[in-house]
């Protein structure tokens, strides 16, 4: 599970971290419309004066709802409705990002001024606890018997336990006993009202016109976190045609989130009506955060002509290729776009791209270092070992990979592997078969493959053109406190050796390494 993509330094509201407007007095009402600007953070709303009344969302109303907090998607827009309930006072409008990092305030009124009681800290490992007990061994989710469609549930009590754990205790039959977790059972929900989809009902119906033609469309929402690859039905938006659709059709949308992430899932140029159980009173959005295991259904009257883009709102989820384009069939050229064809390909490229990343270790002897070039699907990858003396010696391999899968666990390669070392003797050395060791000068191709086991071990095997077979464990970034980090590998290649490193992201050394 991963709460932010990104950590920022600093939250704004309005440009400013900090701001007061005191011109409101004791009794006044404010209407607040607040759009999530952010590129990829959700944000926690709450008000020092009371109840914040939700009265509309992505520009539609809805029935009035009084919560005392709601989470705000990338995007998405509320109205809200607060009250200044005293005079002298400035009461705090506070924004925390989902993953409690930092905060931006606003103060309404004049005075003293009057703080919201904070979030509580993230418990990080509590909820990733819970997510990992719902993940089978294939990569995909199990919800475990709750309810996950139709927003019937709020997720946020599983993915962050930590903000039900004060008040009265409230049974919720949909939540099971996990692992004996009489917390999940009891849903130690408290006095304190969240907003969730389910309460948005709209004032008047939102039925969609009769229509002879439904077109259904199923997307499961796809993505590696490890590799930052994010698509819809494991296809990328260079890799999908566009979805075509009639003028006067009803479409409706099935969205499964088949990651640990939520994602706030936008359509251009179209409402839709978010099915949340409340019939034909369902709310209008063109945004719906759509949380992990959860299924959403979504509908619209396709009425506007044109090509759209239907994509997470994420900035990098977007730009990784987790979209698709609905297009209308038999519609007029558009005149903004003389070649169309010139535009697509811009479009493709962006999930297309190639990132470069590169490290190096120094020693009082040579050095280590690895290069990767990869893109969605293709990896390149380059590792070295190189001497300052012959004697030290030379080494280089290099893997040209293809991720498959829904997960991409599983990368077949090709290689190349080099290797010299100079001996001080002209001494033949030999393994423990009686065959001539090749460690020392060898050029040789391979093909192998790579495959991410259970705890982000890596393994791989590796077979070169000259009868070698190379089989490796390893696994970096293990976590062993708050500061320190271990990695080991291990291999087998006419012998078994390995190495272990223990190291600090703050101080930038390493403890201990045993090769």
């Amino acid at each position: 599970m991963d709460v932010s993509d990104v950590y920022y330094d600093k939250f704004l509201i309005n440009g400013m971290q900090d701001s007061q407007l005191s011109e409101f007095k004791g009794g006044d009402k404010v209407r607040l419309r607040i759009s999530n600007g952010g590129a990829s953070s959700y944000f926690w709303l709450k008000y020092a004066g009371g109840k914040i009344t939700v009265v509309a969302n992505d520009g539609n109303d809805v029935e009035p709802i009084e919560v005392d907090r709601l989470l705000i998607a990338v995007s998405e827009t509320y109205d809200v409705v607060i009250t200044i309930p005293a005079e002298n006072t400035a009461f705090e409008f506070l924004v925390t990002p989902e993953d409690r990092t930092k905060s931006a305030s606003i103060f309404f009124g004049d005075g003293i001024k009057q703080l919201v009681s904070p979030l509580p800290k993230l418990q990080y490992f509590e909820g990733m606890k819970m997510m990992n007990d719902m993940m089978k061994m294939n990569g995909d989710l199990d919800d475990m018997g709750m309810q996950m469609s139709l927003n019937q549930m709020d997720m946020n009590v599983v993915m962050y336990p930590e903000i039900t754990d004060q008040g009265q205790e409230h049974h919720d039959p949909n939540m099971p006993n996990i692992n004996g977790d009489d917390r999940y059972n009891g849903n130690k929900l408290s006095d304190i009202t969240t907003l969730n989809y389910a309460m948005l009902r709209s004032p008047h119906p939102t039925n969609l016109p009769p229509s002879n033609s439904v077109k259904e469309l199923r997307f499961e929402l796809t993505g590696n976190m490890n590799r930052y690859v994010w698509s819809l039905n494991n296809k990328v938006i260079s890799e999908a045609d566009k979805i075509l659709i009639k003028k006067g059709e009803n479409v409706r949308i099935i969205l499964y989130n088949g990651s640990m992430m939520r994602h706030p899932m936008h359509l251009h140029g179209h409402d839709f009506r978010l099915l949340n159980g409340q019939g034909d009173y369902a709310p209008l959005k063109n945004i719906v955060d759509i949380m992990p295991m959860e299924t959403d259904t979504l509908e619209f009257n396709a009425n506007a002509e044109g090509d759209w883009f239907f994509h997470c709102h994420i900035l990098y989820h977007m730009m990784a290729g987790m979209g698709r384009i609905f297009s209308y069939e038999n519609q007029a050229p558009n005149p903004e776009i003389p070649n169309p064809r010139l535009a697509r390909r811009k479009l493709n490229a962006e999930d297309r791209k190639f990132h470069f990343m590169i490290q190096n270790d120094f020693a009082t002897n040579g050095n280590d270092g690895e290069a990767m070039f990869s893109n969605t699907r293709w990896s390149l990858q380059s590792e070295w070992r190189l001497g300052y003396m012959d004697m030290h010696g030379y080494e280089v391999g290099t893997h040209l990979g293809y991720f498959i899968g829904k997960m991409q666990w599983l990368m077949p390669f090709v290689g190349y592997d080099y290797r010299y070392r100079k001996h001080g003797m002209d001494v033949q050395e030999n393994n423990i078969f009686g065959q001539p060791d090749k460690k020392d000068t060898r050029k040789a191709f391979s093909v192998g493959l790579t495959y991410l086991l259970p705890m982000l071990v890596k393994f791989e095997a590796e077979v070169f053109t000259d009868g070698i077979v190379l089989l490796t464990l390893m696994r970096e970034d293990i976590p062993i406190s708050k500061r320190l980090r271990m990695a080991f590998y291990g291999k087998y290649r006419q012998g078994i050796y390995g190495g272990i490193q223990i190291y600090s992201y703050q101080k930038s050394w390493i403890i201990y390494a045993l090769r």
